[in-house]
């Protein structure tokens, strides 16, 4: 088997028979660090470099969707993965908004499953994250820059969203900035839009039939890994977050109602991250999708071949 011992993980468990099994899992490929605790994987993050984090959710003190969200904002670098046995819906929420997660990974875990997810990550790792280089090599640095609004304008987002409230928030918010809204009515509009007009960078679709929004969000990620997608939804659901991240990678996971602030800086960001995917093609594998396993219906099918075309 080939050796990835240049790769480091960390796994985070606060039983020491979880973390022992998993250093016994990977320990023939990888350099393992064991941690009982948030507290304690934050300080050995300080002293040595972490590829991937595989953490706990449940854990006494931090739990690790915490620790995600830490790590996600002084180790952006570090690929982070969550393992779960029990589905809390808000800090399952809060990896995807705040922790930016990669994959998230149900105890008790299959093998062949955690051990290809891993790799993949470990890979990924190499690549740069966070950093948003404009065409000409600007940095972006955070805040409403002019180098920022200017790579955005005559950007643009597509809609597939029904509630009239936040599709006029919307388009005040593109008004504004001078970025074009597509409005679609079906998930056949939408993807023929995204994947016909170089301009749409962000994608956002409000959650009905799960189903079809994963098979949508899917399907255009796997066409075009520069686009970032926002879901909407009425309520929050924890197996459908799952599927969000490990399906679709999505940016954002908000529900109703959302304040102009909320979702402002919420297109803001992922317009940021847009630009950073589009200019680093390379980085595009911190952001794979798994392909979707369920099947795909007729309609999407039929814009399948579409979706692999290249953008006219």
């Amino acid at each position: 088997m080939k050796s990835n011992k240049k790769y480091t993980i960390l796994c985070v468990d606060d039983e020491p028979r979880i973390t022992s099994a998993l250093k016994a899992l990977f320990r023939r490929e990888y350099s393992v660090l064991t941690a009982n605790s948030g507290q304690e994987a934050l300080e050995i993050l300080e002293d040595c470099t972490v590829n991937v984090l595989l953490s706990d959710q449940r854990m006494p003190g931090m739990l690790g969707s915490e620790l995600l969200t830490q790590v996600s904002q002084l180790y952006p670098q570090t690929i982070r993965i969550l393992l779960t046995g029990f589905m809390d819906r808000q800090a399952i929420v809060d990896s995807i908004n705040e922790g930016e997660v990669y994959r998230f990974i149900n105890k008790p875990w299959d093998n062949v499953e955690i051990k290809e997810v891993v790799a993949e990550a470990s890979e990924a790792s190499e690549l740069p994250a966070g950093t948003v280089f404009l065409g000409d090599g600007t940095v972006v640095q955070g805040g409403e820059d002019e180098a920022f609004l200017s790579a955005t304008r005559g950007k643009a987002i597509v809609l597939i969203e029904q509630n009239k409230d936040v599709r006029n928030q919307i388009r005040r918010f593109c008004s504004q900035r001078e970025i074009m809204a597509y409005s679609t009515q079906n998930v056949e509009q939408a993807i023929t839009a995204a994947t016909t007009r170089d301009n749409v960078g962000v994608v956002i679709v409000e959650l009905s039939g799960e189903e079809q929004t994963l098979q949508t969000i899917n399907l255009l990620k796997q066409a075009r890994p520069e686009l970032v997608a926002i879901t909407l939804t009425k309520e929050y659901d924890a197996d459908t977050a799952v599927n969000l991240i490990n399906q679709g990678q999505v940016f954002k996971y908000l529900a109703y109602p959302i304040s102009n602030e909320d979702l402002y800086s919420t297109i803001d960001k992922a317009f940021r991250r847009h630009l950073y995917l589009k200019d680093n093609s390379a980085s595009w594998r911190r952001y794979k999708v798994e392909k979707n396993s369920g099947r795909i219906s007729s309609g999407l099918h039929a814009l399948f071949g579409k979706l692999l075309s290249p953008v006219n």
